[in-house]
């Protein structure tokens, strides 16, 4: 005789709540799969929408997603009532059943964010004009050997991925490996790079620049000045504010700083083995390796592929 458990009705309470909290473990509570899928595919357009459309209107992204929420507690609870006590409930909406599609999802999801991409908030203006404050950064770690999240060190490999001078990194910084950083490689081991006057050299040669139209930051009454600036084959504005003096910042002491000299109009260093030399587009408001030194190859966590602004 079978167990009368195996009939049992899903309960109502229980499909509200998780209906609530995860709309489509609810729908699976039910024995509705279907929906299920269409309230993940749901979710994921509210996730999109409120990282790429509603970027500085939280609080009505907060809403959409509270409303979904609602409409699947009451569309999961109106299906646990009327579920009919003589149909068999399928295994993915038994306990044991539910639990192991959210330990599956969640080693999935840890898998991909340690070793294959991790999505970063970045919250300065370092990076003006190509990233914009508060923008998401999704960064492709393969490849960099440093793997891990959260904080947490899962393991490291040498590097087999290219460094590129140009690539936007994100790293570890030097001064505090649980911050994280992203500015862009301009300078590779055994490279002479050399900043002056607003003018910047690799290997004693000019960087192609040419002057754009300024760049109007809503945060500012004057306009920045900008220009693209070519390393190889990749163009990328940089932005300089006419106002501001055009020496090197304030230099920390950091490893390898006898590799570099100083001077009223900037600096010149050479990379040593294993380093990068990075700056940020916002060349005037910019904490970098002018400022705090290179970044060792086993600080890079990964490259930055898309940027969400």
């Amino acid at each position: 005789m079978e167990s009368t458990a195996i009939y049992r009705k899903p309960r109502k309470w229980v499909a509200a709540v998780l209906g609530l909290l995860c709309q489509p473990l609810g729908m699976l509570y039910v024995a509705r799969p279907g929906w299920a899928a269409a309230y993940f595919a749901l979710a994921l357009v509210v996730v999109l929408g409120n990282m790429l459309v509603l970027r500085g209107r939280e609080l009505a992204g907060d809403l959409i997603a509270l409303l979904v929420a609602t409409i699947c507690a009451v569309h999961a609870y109106r299906l646990a009532r009327s579920y009919r006590e003589l149909l068999r409930r399928p295994w993915y909406s038994r306990w044991y059943g539910l639990a192991g599609i959210v330990a599956a999802f969640a080693a999935l999801a840890l898998g991909i964010r340690v070793f294959l991409f991790e999505p970063f908030g970045f919250p300065s203006r370092s990076m003006v004009p190509s990233i914009e404050p508060r923008a998401h950064l999704i960064v492709r770690k393969w490849g960099y050997g440093n793997y891990g999240t959260f904080g947490i060190h899962v393991m490291r490999t040498g590097m087999s991925s290219e460094v590129k001078r140009g690539d936007i990194v994100v790293f570890e910084y030097p001064e505090d490996t649980t911050v994280s950083y992203a500015r862009r490689v301009i300078g590779l081991p055994g490279d002479r790079i050399s900043y002056y006057d607003r003018r910047l050299k690799i290997n004693d040669e000019d960087v192609p620049i040419r002057r754009i139209a300024d760049y109007v930051d809503k945060d500012r009454t004057a306009p920045l000045l900008q220009f693209l600036e070519r390393l190889g084959d990749r163009e990328y504005p940089v932005v300089v504010e006419p106002e501001a003096r055009a020496g090197s910042p304030v230099a920390k002491a950091f490893p390898f700083k006898d590799r570099c000299a100083y001077s009223a109009e900037g600096l010149s260093c050479r990379v040593p083995e294993g380093q990068y030399f990075v700056l940020g587009d916002n060349r005037d408001h910019s904490s970098d390796s002018r400022v705090w030194g290179f970044v060792p190859a086993i600080n890079i966590i990964g490259k930055v592929e898309y940027i969400l602004q």
